[in-house]
């Protein structure tokens, strides 16, 4: 079977905005659909089944001498994506 899609779009903002006009279906990540899916106003189809993962990574010129700076940016970030608020 082959699926011909009506929107095709390379932003995740767009497709949520299309799936909240009852546009069809998406596949975009939680951070961006769930306060929606909370609400109940979207709901998760086929949750068997679950896309690829993908990492977050900080790129930096040297491990030897992190500045305290980027060390306590870098310790943020990994707190911050750790919580997932939005799931």
């Amino acid at each position: 079977m082959t699926v011909v899609p009506r929107l095709r779009a390379n932003s995740g903002e767009t497709c949520v905005a299309a799936a909240l006009q009852h546009q069809g279906v998406v596949l975009q990540p939680s951070f961006l659909v769930g306060t929606h899916l909370k609400s109940g106003v979207l709901v998760e189809l086929l949750p068997q089944f679950r896309s690829i993962e993908l990492g977050i990574y900080a790129v930096y010129p040297t491990r030897k001498h992190v500045t305290p700076k980027v060390r306590l940016l870098i310790e943020f970030l990994v707190d911050a994506f750790r919580m997932q608020p939005w799931a």
